[in-house]
């Protein structure tokens, strides 16, 4: 009975070992698919051109000259040195030493983020110029469009001082019409007291045609007309 019993201990803790084994395997964090921040190198890294150990022609090739670290970061995963950049470590430490064909997938990934995380940056700043662009050239035209209407005004403003004084009378800006400078009533007429009588503006500022004769014949001796 004690040969059956050590026989069913042994397969039982090779059960229990199996287990363990297939349980850490699955539980444990896959580096390349996990989400990483984009590594970015300077304008021209010379460290990240320059040969080293784990050097590979064969990389993604970058669109932004600080995007060429792909040496950079397999020379990282091959010696674990990050070379005095410390995001290395933060990004790739955990995969230091994996084989060449994950440490290439892995440098191609940090290319191409870092390509994308640029070119996002680039878009934003040339949104952001047309935007100020797009302001300023609406404020300069909305401030031309100001002044060119406030000098029509001016202009049509002054004609209708010319043009009131000619007939003898004056402004009247409240109302926007020509009134008579004349006191009482020169024609003797009921109700042609000059007090009354205007006579209204063309839009231009020079003496309505309508308006003039209309007063001239209703308070005669009001306006030179």
């Amino acid at each position: 009975m004690d040969v059956p019993y050590r026989r069913w201990a042994r397969a039982g803790q090779a059960i229990a070992v199996a287990l363990l084994l297939v349980t850490a395997t699955s539980c444990a964090p896959t580096s390349a698919t996990a989400p990483r921040s984009p590594l970015v190198g300077q304008a021209n890294p010379s460290a990240a051109t320059s040969p080293s150990p784990g050097s590979d022609s064969s990389l993604v090739h970058p669109v932004h000259s600080q995007c060429d670290i792909g040496n950079k970061v397999l020379h990282y995963l091959a010696t674990g040195n990050n070379g005095g950049d410390p995001e290395l470590d933060v990004l790739l430490s955990k995969d230091v030493g994996v084989p060449l064909p994950q440490a290439r997938s892995l440098a191609d990934e940090q290319i191409q983020n870092c390509d994308a995380h640029l070119t996002a940056q680039d878009a934003d700043q040339a949104a952001a110029s047309a935007s100020a662009s797009a302001a300023a050239l609406q404020a300069e035209e909305g401030a031309s469009a100001s002044a060119s209407a406030a000098k029509q005004q001016a202009a049509i403003q002054s004609t209708e001082v010319t043009s009131c004084a000619a007939v003898g009378g004056r402004v009247d800006s409240e109302w926007d019409w020509c009134a008579s400078t004349v006191k009482g009533d020169p024609s003797g007429q009921p109700g042609a007291d000059c007090s009354n009588a205007s006579v209204a503006f063309n839009p231009d500022g020079t003496l309505a045609r309508w308006s003039s004769s209309s007063t001239k014949d209703f308070y005669p001796g009001c306006f030179r007309l």
